[in-house]
């Protein structure tokens, strides 16, 4: 995937769920506790910036997580570096998506961040019961005075992105989704088509699940063949679909082997039996 500016994303992004911060920003939510955790922020900005260090330039962030405080710390992390070099992403939630909300909203974000545009906002989800298309003038909006770059949308089937790409006048880029080698359901080849055909780049979360693949005996096998770990077969996977993996990772050796995991060349009949686990 190319950027607006030119430079190519490495094929792994950074995640930053639960980074610094629980991942509940909603106040009406059932779930109650999202206040920031504080103390693990030093060693997380240290692994970003390691991650950065390592090629990887595309960080994904969401209001969501932290209350803004994830934000906040990713925004730490990359002080000082040059941000032409890095492709940030932000996601909308349900409580900001409304009229006169997008704006205020993107405005903390920058804040929070340390940088004054990003590279892309998402509508986090197509929520029932919420009017979420209320923000896509808005995101035209901020897009067309430089402010956001491009227009992603998370957890939409074909239908939202059919209905979502009606009311906007720029295009969507990606689709963030929950995919990995051990759930497919969300990402059916229907999906795919529509994102191939109308270059939307699958964005995949939660892509690695490490205790499930170190349990599956098919990727265990698989992985010893290539002498990779089971979490790089389950990166491998995901690029040869096409997919951009967001991992969150902050050890150092979990960074090394995500990003090493870009070498590995599955078989076709690695991936005729990586398609049939769930």
């Amino acid at each position: 995937m190319k950027t607006k500016s030119g430079n190519l994303l490495f094929p792994i992004g950074i995640g930053t769920w639960n980074i610094a911060g629980v991942f509940n920003a909603d106040p009406t939510a059932k779930y109650k506790g999202a206040e920031p955790s504080y103390g693990n922020e030093e060693a997380e900005i240290e692994a970003i910036r390691y991650s950065i260090s390592k090629g990887q330039n595309h960080i994904d962030c969401a209001e969501l997580y932290g209350a803004f405080y994830t934000d906040e710390v990713v925004g730490r992390a990359i002080a000082g570096l040059k941000r032409d070099d890095l492709y940030i992403a932000d996601k909308l939630w349900k409580t900001s998506v409304g009229k006169g909300l997008v704006q205020p909203t993107v405005k903390k974000m920058l804040e929070k961040l340390g940088t004054d545009y990003l590279d892309m906002l998402y509508i986090h989800a197509p929520w029932d019961g919420v009017n979420w298309q209320e923000a896509i003038p808005q995101i035209d909006e901020l897009i067309d005075e430089g402010v956001v770059r491009e227009f992603g949308v998370s957890n939409f089937t074909v239908s939202d992105m059919e209905d979502a790409q009606k009311i906007a006048k720029h295009p969507i880029i990606a689709n963030q989704m929950n995919y990995n080698v051990l759930y497919k359901v969300e990402v059916d080849e229907m999906l795919r088509k529509h994102c191939r055909d109308n270059n939307i780049q699958l964005i995949a979360y939660q892509p690695v699940k490490r205790q499930e693949v170190l349990a599956n005996k098919t990727i265990q096998e698989i992985a010893k063949a290539h002498e990779a770990s089971p979490a790089q077969v389950a990166l491998a996977w995901l690029l040869a679909q096409g997919a951009l993996p967001i991992p969150k990772a902050v050890k150092k050796e979990h960074i090394d082997e995500n990003v090493l995991s870009i070498n590995i060349q599955l078989s076709e009949q690695d991936l005729d039996k990586l398609n049939k686990e769930k």
